[in-house]
């Protein structure tokens, strides 16, 4: 066996792990072993599976770059397994990164050219496969923290598919492209102005791909701040609608404890004076305005209970039994304001009687939670049944209700997060689960 060819080999196919490292900078926070063991696992699987793959050319009559095909694909299902974000949107980065590292190759090629202008790409020789190295460890220098940044920005906010199918396509096309002008035989690069326009051509890829990405960054960044804004502007709009519901509610409430106060003396006016007739009369016409649904106490906040109440009413309507188990942290410790609480409160429970009313079989519940941790962390845990077909969309629950979006998770979410909080929604069989954590309120 040609030692030098194997090492030579071996040493040009280590500009996968630069390769990695740029695809994995922007799914830092998408990486399901974190970023120091999916590393570790690349240098790994690196070790394994190069030194055994550099064989095969070096035994048998395979071109080196049809071996390195197949090792690629088994790199890129690794990537895809190790992160949470979707098939496309790690096709994407893989791509994008991939047509960059071609330039690299094409390069380290021109060099080995110049250098041996009698041989060819299939020779894969030391100067090769130095220059290859090389210029792939340049990349991640020059472009790591864009791709952690900008890129991951990306990944973080964009979720519609076709998007980053087209990005796709594109670093595909110029990673092809560059595939195919690889120069099998160095001599072909000699013949008229051949070189010069192969270099050329390269720096033209390498800028086209880099001006594309920063048009593809910021036409989508643009359009995400957009998105989020009139999302912003939609959940101001619910919240304020929560509130003037909850406000008629606690107003509702007030007169009627109100009005008692003189119904009782009126109807002791009457009782000392033997007035019975008119008593009775007057109890009749007072029964028909008191509410139907009695008003249960479950916590010191006014505008909570009558959110607590109003919501057990609306779910007794569809035969959802309601379980409510409050206890506030005290003022000193409260991070969230009333109207933030009423907010997540009313928006659990507007989305937990909706998917609970859709239920067919089954027992139809909701099961609510406040509670203070020793740790000093307030806790909001909710558990409701439902059909068990939820609608997931992007990675993300949607209502199954078509004129609503989901709307009352991101103001969840938003609200939480604001605070330094962590929202957990996720579901088992027929039984959704919403789990929130919100640290103390900092004296």
């Amino acid at each position: 066996m040609d030692f030098d060819r194997y090492f030579s080999i071996l040493i040009s196919w280590l500009y996968v792990l630069p390769w990695g490292i740029l695809c994995i900078a922007p799914m830092k926070g998408k990486l399901r072993l974190g970023f120091r063991l999916t590393l570790g696992g690349m240098l790994f699987m690196s070790a394994a599976i190069l030194p055994v793959a550099a064989l095969i050319p070096c035994c048998f009559n395979v071109k080196p770059n049809a071996v390195l095909l197949p090792v690629l694909v088994l790199y890129f299902i690794a990537y895809r397994i190790s992160v949470t974000a979707t098939t496309v949107q790690a096709a994407a980065i893989f791509l994008f990164v991939g047509a960059f590292m071609s330039v690299a190759t094409n390069l380290a090629y021109a060099v080995d050219a110049a250098y041996h202008p009698e041989g060819g790409a299939g020779d894969n020789l030391m100067t090769f496969a130095l220059c290859r190295l090389l210029f792939s460890i340049m990349l991640p220098v020059v472009f790591y923290h864009m791709m952690k940044t900008h890129a991951g920005f990306l990944i973080n906010h964009m979720k519609k598919h076709y998007i980053w199918a087209m990005r796709s396509v594109i670093s595909g096309t110029f990673l092809i492209i560059n595939v195919i002008m690889i120069p099998q035989k160095y001599e072909t690069l000699y013949v008229n102005n051949i070189f010069t326009v192969f270099l050329c051509l390269q720096f033209v890829i390498f800028f086209l791909e880099i001006l594309i990405g920063v048009s593809f960054y910021h036409v989508l960044k643009n359009l995400i701040e957009a998105s989020d804004t009139k999302i912003q502007n939609d959940l101001m709009d619910m919240q304020e609608q929560s509130f003037e519901k909850q406000q008629r509610f606690i107003e509702e409430s007030a007169r009627v404890r109100h009005d008692f106060k003189h119904t009782i003396q009126s109807i002791k006016y009457m009782a000392d004076n033997g007035e019975y007739e008119e008593l009775k009369q007057f109890l009749d016409e007072y029964s028909s305005t008191i509410p139907e649904k009695e008003i249960m106490i479950y916590c010191k906040s006014s505008a909570l209970n009558a959110l607590l109440n109003h919501y057990r009413i609306q779910a007794e309507k569809f035969d959802i039994k309601t379980t409510y188990s409050i206890e506030l942290p005290p003022p000193e410790k409260a991070a969230l304001s009333s109207t933030e609480l009423c907010s997540i409160v009313g928006n659990i429970l507007d989305n937990a009687i909706h998917a609970a009313s859709a239920q067919r079989e089954g027992e139809r519940f909701i099961r609510l939670t406040l509670q203070m941790q020793r740790t000093n962390d307030f806790y909001i845990v909710a558990v409701n049944s439902f059909d068990g077909k939820p609608n997931i969309k992007g990675g993300r629950y949607e209502s199954t209700d078509r004129r609503r979006s989901g709307l009352g998770i991101r103001s969840i979410e938003n609200t939480v997060q604001k605070h330094g909080g962590i929202t957990n929604i996720y579901h088992k069989g027929t039984e959704f689960y919403t789990d929130i954590m919100v640290p103390a309120a900092r004296g």
